[in-house]
């Protein structure tokens, strides 16, 4: 149960999240709403007004009834790999439900905009301000990623030295992380200036501020890969804190992110509230669902979105449609994990004991241990102090995978852990084996490796 109120409560904090965002889309930050385009004149005109408001009223209530179906799901009695099924379907359906409405009233706003003729009067092209993009941005200083990675190494050393190896390609993620962090801030002050009329000095304002704001992710997101890292080599010893750990950090960074995106789209809405009174930019033919961009004449694959600080793929290259669509495709194959793990749930544990070896087996994994290089064979009645996964399966009816004790560091388990006894068989080289099918022979499986 506890796992699965940890579940949902990650995928329940989506729905504030996409609330927040989807309900700032309707104030207008240069000069968009909706993902719509309009001068500052159409702001305020009560049909605008009114269409906004309607996209409002509606969010809330589909938000709203996101969190009430989460809440009656959570608390429905399901096995694990149905629970994780259904809260995957879940997800799919709580990120995509909102933009129905969004898309509805974007069209909506769009149509109004050509009904009242809410164009610039100069061509709507693509453009660049060269002055703002020539700004000279002064690079931080490379100590500010040099200092997370090198934290990020020392479990990654430990591993090595350990000669833990399965540890030490799980420590690896952070140091890489780290690093491509850094590669990832050198490629975002390269990118295009935030030109939105004439202004030059608001031009390079907004774009500083992107700037900034880039910045800060970047290196907040290296400290927290290098905390992650610190957390996984403290569950080795200390599990509970380790978890503790790993979640506050996680807390923490999702705090720091979302305020982060947020600041900047205030200081969006602020700089540019007087915006669109003359000359303004208008690229919405190149922005379909004022979501996906789309523009043949741009030899960018990534390009900014309009607001805030994240970034899109270009569609109209075919590496950014086949971005676009794996993350779709992916989307939806999603809930095909939670099937799989139903399977693994009604999968039996079996042990087969052959004239060279010990077989375990579970669903496709498989493990042989061979009866020459066995040492030490144990018959527990109860299962080892302190008994704890690292990396591998922990459900109701089955342990398998890389597990750890009081006693030992390693020990590679294949059980079912609902009925006992289990053989603790040590082998030659010191691995250690944990494994039992709850058949009732168990003893005598015993005695015929003994």
């Amino acid at each position: 149960m506890i796992v699965r109120l940890i579940l949902w409560a990650c995928g329940i904090i989506i729905i504030p999240l996409m609330f927040w965002q989807l309900n700032n889309e309707t104030k207008f930050k240069k000069n968009i709403a909706l993902g719509v385009t309009l001068p500052y004149v159409g702001r305020t005109h009560p049909q605008t007004v009114e269409l906004l408001n309607r996209f409002r009223r509606i969010l809330r209530w589909i938000c709203l009834g996101l969190l009430v179906s989460a809440v009656v799901l959570v608390l429905l009695p399901m096995s694990t790999g149905l629970s994780l099924t259904v809260w995957l379907i879940w997800i799919d359906v709580a990120m995509v439900l909102p933009f129905i409405p969004y898309v509805k009233y974007h069209k909506k706003l769009k149509a109004l905009k050509q009904e009242q003729g809410w164009y610039p009067e100069v061509p709507r092209t693509h453009v660049v301000n060269l002055t703002a993009a020539a700004q000279g941005e002064k690079p931080i200083s490379p100590v500010q990623f040099l200092l997370p990675l090198v934290v990020s190494l020392a479990p990654l050393v430990w591993g090595i030295v350990k000669q833990d190896w399965l540890m030490t390609a799980l420590f690896l993620t952070g140091p890489v992380c780290v690093l491509l962090f850094w590669a990832l801030y050198q490629w975002a002050m390269r990118r295009r200036a935030e030109t939105v009329d004439e202004n030059e000095s608001l031009t390079q304002t907004l774009t500083r501020i992107r700037r900034r704001a880039w910045r800060r992710s970047w290196v907040w997101g290296s400290w927290f890969m290098a905390g992650v890292n610190l957390a996984m080599w403290l569950s080795l010893s200390h599990p509970v804190w380790g978890l503790v750990v790993m979640l506050a950090l996680t807390v923490l960074f999702l705090v720091l992110a979302v305020g982060l995106e947020f600041h900047l789209r205030h200081q969006q809405e602020r700089l540019t509230a007087q915006s669109g009174q003359t000359y303004y930019v208008d690229e919405d033919e190149k922005w379909i669902w004022g979501m996906f961009y789309y523009d043949p004449n741009d030899t960018h694959l990534v390009v900014n979105n309009r607001i805030g600080m994240n970034t899109t793929v270009n569609l109209a290259k075919k590496s950014g449609r086949v971005i676009m669509g794996a993350t779709a495709v992916l989307m939806l194959l999603m809930p095909l994990f939670g099937v799989w793990l139903m399977a693994e749930e009604r999968a039996p544990v079996t042990l087969t004991l052959t004239d060279t070896a010990l077989v375990a087996e579970h669903g496709w994994d498989h493990y042989e241990i061979s009866l020459a290089d066995v040492d030490q064979v144990q018959l527990l009645q109860e299962e080892p102090e302190g008994l704890r996964r690292i990396a591998g399966t922990a459900m109701d009816n089955v342990y398998k995978g890389r597990y750890q004790s009081d006693e030992y560091d390693k020990i590679t388990v294949c059980m079912d852990p609902q009925e006992g006894p289990w053989l603790l068989i040590t082998m030659d080289d010191g691995t250690v084996y944990l494994v039992g099918d709850g058949a009732e022979d168990m003893a005598g499986l015993y005695e015929q490796l003994k």
